[in-house]
C-alpha cells in the first residue's frame, strides 16, 4: 500500500466552491465598478453641462456674432499629443472619480523651469460613485450566486470579490490617468488618484458587498451578532431614507431656485445629502487647517433657520427607527447588553457618514521658500458622539413606546414592516418551573414532602411550563386585547398631546433658529449697518460698529455730503465661525456694481437665544492724502466739516463708500485746493495735492522784485555778486548813478515743493551816468531781464540762494 496522501485543506476549500459563485464574485466586481464608472461618467457630464450653461446664460448679453465672418478651418487640426489628453480626460476623469470613491487621493505634482515644484492630493469621496458600485455589486451577487455555500466559502468569494475590484480600479486609475501636453519650461506629472488608500478601500468594498448580500451565512448561530446586524440594517434604512429624500429635495431647489453652487451639485450630491444629514442629527460641519482656524457650523449656529426642517425629519425617523427595531427583536424581552449595542451601532453609521462626508486636501510647494499645508472640510469629528446619544433614544423607543404602540397598528403594518427589516432569531428558552402540585399522593420511598411545599419539575417531563416571550408578528402573536373606550380616549389624548408637544418644541426650535439666524443673527446686522451707510446716517452706522483710529471721516456730516453712496443693497453668504461672523454684501454704486466683506463679532448673547453683533471690521476704505512741505499744518475738510491736519506731509482717514469733495487749506501764500475723491471703486482712494500760490504770493513776490530794483538802483556801484538784475558799466571810473526808466513786466511760478520763481515776460530799461577812464562824462542805456527764486520762510518771502 501506498503512503496516504498529505491533507490539503486550502485545495479542498477551494474545491468546495461551485463555479457559479466564482463567476459570481468577479462578475460583481467587475460589474460594481462598471456601475461606479458610468454614473461618474454621467455626473462629469451633467456638471460640465450645468456649468456651461450658467457660463453662456451669463455673457450671453455681452457678446454677439462679429461682422466679419470666421474661417473654420484656420485654426488647423489639434496636434497629437493635445489630442491624446483630450482622451485622457474624457476617459480618466470618471475612473479617477472611481479610484476616489475607494477611499483614494487625487495626487497631482508638476515644476515650472528657474520657479520650483509643488505637489497637491485631494480626498473626496462621490457618494453617488460609491452607492451605484456597492448596489449593483450587492445585486449581481444575489441574482447570480448559488444557494449552497458555506461560510469558509463565502469568505473565499469575498476575497476574491475584493482582489478583482483592487486590480481593476487600480489598473483603470493608472492607465487612464489624466495626462497634459508637454509646456515649454514646464512639466506636469499625470494625474491620477490610485494610492495606498485606494487599494485598501476597494479591496474592503469589493469583499464587503459580496459579505453584505449574505447577511444569513455570517450570523451563523450567533443570536447576538444577528441582533447587532439587525439593528445595522435598522439604521441603513433610516440613513438611506433620509439621504435619498435629501438628495431629492436638493435637486428640486436646484432646478427651481438655481442657486450658484448647482453646478456642483451633480457631482457632489451625495455628498451634499450626506452634510445636511449630519447636520439634521444636531452634528457640525466645518472646516480645519487649511491656513485658517476653522470653524464649525450647526443648526444651532451658521447652518440656517430651515436645517430645523431635517432635525424633525430625523426625529420622526428615529421614531420610527425604534420601532422598526422592535419589531425586528419580535418579543418583549431584551437584555441590559442592547443598551450598548444600539448606540454603538449608530455610532458606527455616524463614523460612516464622517467618512463619506468628509474630504481633505494637502499641498507642498517647493521654490525660493517652502510652503505646505493640510486641511479638511466636511463633517465634523465629534457627530459620530452625538449619533451615538440617538443610538440610545433609539433604543428608548424600541424598549418603551413599541410595546404599547405597536399592537395597536395592527398585523399588516408589522408583516410588512418585518419584511423590510427582517426579524432576529429568537432562541428556545428551556428553564426549570416552580409549581405546587394540585394533587400529591404517597411516594413509595420514604421521602413524604410536606403539603404545600413547592417542588421542581423536571424540564424534560411532560408537566415541564416555558414562560415564552412574545411576539409582535407571527403565529405566536398574541391576539391584542380590545381596548375600553376609557383606554382608547386616553390613548388618543396622550398620542395628541404628544405631538403637540413634539410639533411645539420642533416649532421653537425652528422658530428660535429663523429668529436667531434672520433677526439677531450676523446677518441682519451687517444689513442695518450697509443701510446706514446708504442713507447716509452715520450715527447707527457707528453704533453697530467698532472701529479705532483714523477713523474722522466716517462722521455723520461727512456721510451726508458724500456722493454715490451705496444703493441696491443685498447681504450675500454669511459664515459663523465661533462668535467671528463674516459677511458678503453687494451694492451698486455710480452704476458699477461693487462687493465688499464685513466681518461681525458676537459681544454677547441675551435670553440664550438673542445674539448681539457688532461690525469690527466694517465697510470702508482708508483714504490717503499726501501734500507739499508748504502746506504742514493745513487743515482738511470735508463737507465742510474739519477731518484733520496735513502731518508729515499726509493725511489718513477710514471712509464709507461714496465720492467725497476734499479741501486742503493753506497759508496766505498757499493753499492746496479741492479735489474729489471716490471711496469703494477698484482703485485705492489717494489724492496728492500739489501747492497753488495765492493772489498774496503772486502780489507779494512782484514787490519784492520791484523793492530789489528800487534798492539797486541806489547804489553807486554794483558788481556779479551783489545779486542786481544788472551791473556795470565796464568802464566806469568811480560812481555810477543808475536810472531805472522802465520796470519789466513779471510772471509769478510756484512748484509744489513751494519753490517761488519771478521772471521777467518783457524786459526793463537802465540808465546809466559816469565817468570813463579818460575823465570824460558818459551816459548810456541797457535792458536787463529778471529772474528770481524765492521761498517762504517764517511766513515772509525771502531769497531762495
Amino acid at each position: 500500500m501506498g503512503a496516504p496522501a498529505a491533507p490539503d485543506p486550502l485545495g479542498r476549500l477551494l474545491r468546495a466552491v461551485p463555479g457559479r459563485d466564482w463567476v459570481a464574485a468577479v462578475v460583481a466586481a467587475v460589474g460594481g465598478w462598471v456601475a461606479a464608472y458610468v454614473i461618474a461618467a454621467v455626473s462629469l457630464f451633467l456638471t460640465v453641462a450645468v456649468a456651461a450653461g450658467s457660463a453662456s446664460g451669463s455673457t450671453g448679453s455681452s457678446s454677439g456674432l462679429g461682422t466679419g465672418g470666421s474661417d473654420l478651418g484656420a485654426t488647423g487640426a489639434p496636434d497629437v499629443q493635445s489630442l491624446l489628453s483630450g482622451v485622457s480626460v474624457l476617459l480618466g476623469s470618471p475612473a479617477q472619480l472611481v479610484a476616489l470613491a475607494d477611499l483614494g487621493r487625487l495626487h497631482g505634482s508638476g515644476s515650472i523651469l528657474l520657479l520650483g515644484s509643488g505637489s497637491g492630493s485631494i480626498g473626496v469621496v462621490p457618494v453617488l460613485v460609491l452607492a451605484a458600485q456597492v448596489v449593483l455589486a450587492v445585486v449581481l451577487t444575489r441574482r447570480i450566486r448559488s444557494r449552497v455555500l458555506a461560510l469558509p466559502q463565502l469568505v473565499v468569494t469575498a476575497v476574491l470579490a475584493g482582489l478583482v475590484t483592487t486590480a481593476v480600479t487600480t489598473l483603470a486609475g493608472l492607465v487612464l490617468a489624466i495626462r497634459f501636453p508637454a509646456v515649454s519650461g514646464a512639466q506636469i506629472d499625470p494625474v491620477h488618484a490610485v494610492g495606498i488608500g485606494s487599494v485598501l478601500g476597494s479591496f474592503a468594498i469589493g469583499t464587503l458587498a459580496v459579505l453584505a448580500a449574505r447577511p444569513s451565512l455570517l450570523v451563523g448561530r450567533s443570536t447576538s451578532l444577528a441582533r447587532a446586524l439587525g439593528a445595522l440594517r435598522v439604521v441603513a434604512w433610516q440613513l438611506g431614507g433620509l439621504l435619498v429624500l435629501l438628495a431629492v429635495v436638493l435637486v428640486v431647489v436646484a432646478l427651481v431656485a438655481q442657486p450658484s453652487w448647482g453646478a456642483a451639485l451633480p457631482l457632489l450630491l451625495g455628498n451634499a445629502a450626506v452634510a445636511l444629514t449630519a447636520l439634521g442629527f444636531l452634528g457640525g460641519v466645518g472646516t480645519s487647517g487649511l491656513g485658517g482656524a476653522g470653524g464649525d457650523a450647526s443648526v444651532f449656529a451658521g447652518a440656517g433657520g430651515w436645517t430645523w426642517v431635517v432635525v424633525l425629519l430625523v426625529v420622526v425617523t428615529s421614531f420610527a427607527a425604534g420601532l422598526a427595531l422592535a419589531v425586528r427583536r419580535n418579543d418583549r424581552v431584551r437584555t441590559t447588553l442592547d443598551w450598548v449595542v444600539t448606540p454603538v451601532v449608530w455610532f458606527v453609521a455616524g463614523l460612516v457618514l464622517f467618512v463619506l462626508g468628509t474630504g481633505v486636501v494637502s499641498y507642498q510647494v517647493t521654490g525660493t521658500t517652502a510652503v505646505g499645508g493640510s486641511g479638511s472640510v466636511g463633517v465634523t469629528p465629534w457627530t459620530p458622539v452625538v449619533f451615538a446619544l440617538w443610538g440610545g433614544a433609539v433604543e428608548v423607543v424600541a424598549r418603551y413606546a413599541a410595546p404599547a404602540l405597536l399592537p395597536r397598528l395592527g398585523g399588516g403594518v408589522l408583516l410588512r414592516t418585518a419584511r423590510v427589516v427582517g426579524t432576529d432569531p429568537v432562541p428556545a428558552v428551556v428553564a426549570p418551573v416552580w409549581t405546587t402540585p394540585a394533587d400529591t399522593t404517597t411516594p413509595t420511598g420514604n421521602a413524604i414532602p410536606e403539603a404545600g411545599t413547592p417542588t421542581v419539575t423536571d424540564a424534560a417531563t411532560p408537566t415541564q411550563s416555558v414562560q415564552p416571550s412574545q411576539p409582535f408578528v407571527g403565529q405566536a402573536a398574541p391576539a391584542p386585547a380590545p381596548m375600553s373606550p376609557r383606554a382608547k380616549k386616553i390613548l388618543v389624548r396622550s398620542l395628541v398631546a404628544g405631538g403637540a408637544v413634539v410639533v411645539v418644541v420642533v416649532a421653537g426650535a425652528i422658530t428660535t433658529g429663523v429668529l436667531r439666524t434672520s433677526v439677531w443673527g450676523p446677518g441682519p446686522t451687517a444689513r442695518s449697518y450697509v443701510d446706514a451707510i446708504a442713507t447716509g446716517d452715520a450715527d447707527t452706522a457707528a453704533s453697530l460698529s467698532e472701529v479705532t483710529g483714523d477713523a474722522s471721516m466716517l462722521d455723520a456730516a461727512v456721510l451726508r455730503s458724500a456722493k454715490d453712496r451705496p444703493t441696491d443693497v443685498r447681504v450675500g453668504r454669511v459664515s459663523t465661525s465661533g462668535d467671528t461672523a463674516y459677511a458678503n454684501v453687494t451694492f451698486e454704486q455710480g452704476g458699477a456694481q461693487r462687493s465688499g466683506r464685513i466681518v461681525l463679532e458676537r459681544t454677547g448673547t441675551s435670553f440664550l437665544v438673542k445674539d448681539e453683533w457688532r461690525v469690527t471690521e466694517p465697510l470702508t476704505d482708508r483714504v490717503t492724502v499726501t501734500a507739499g512741505e508748504v502746506l504742514e499744518g493745513a487743515d482738511v475738510t470735508v463737507g465742510g466739516k474739519k477731518v484733520g491736519e496735513i502731518e508729515n506731509g499726509t493725511f489718513q482717514s477710514l471712509a464709507y463708500p461714496g465720492s467725497y469733495r476734499v479741501t486742503v487749506g493753506g497759508t496766505e501764500y498757499f493753499t492746496g485746493g479741492t479735489e474729489t475723491l471716490r471711496v469703494g471703486s477698484s482703485a485705492s482712494p489717494y489724492a496728492d495735492f500739489e501747492a497753488k500760490p495765492t493772489k498774496r504770493l503772486e502780489t507779494d513776490a512782484e514787490q519784492y522784485v520791484s523793492d530789489r530794483i528800487d534798492d539797486c538802483a541806489q547804489k553807486t556801484d554794483i558788481s556779479y555778486s551783489d545779486g542786481c538784475p544788472w551791473y556795470g558799466p565796464y568802464d566806469a571810473d568811480g560812481a555810477v548813478q543808475y536810472d531805472v526808466r522802465s520796470k519789466p513786466e513779471l510772471e509769478v511760478r510756484s512748484s509744489g515743493g513751494g519753490l517761488v520763481e519771478v521772471r521777467s515776460t518783457r524786459d526793463g530799461t537802465i540808465g546809466y551816468s559816469y565817468r570813463d577812464y579818460f575823465g570824460d562824462a558818459q551816459q548810456s542805456e541797457d535792458t536787463f531781464d529778471v529772474d528770481v527764486y524765492l521761498k517762504v520762510e517764517d511766513g515772509k518771502l525771502v531769497s531762495a540762494y
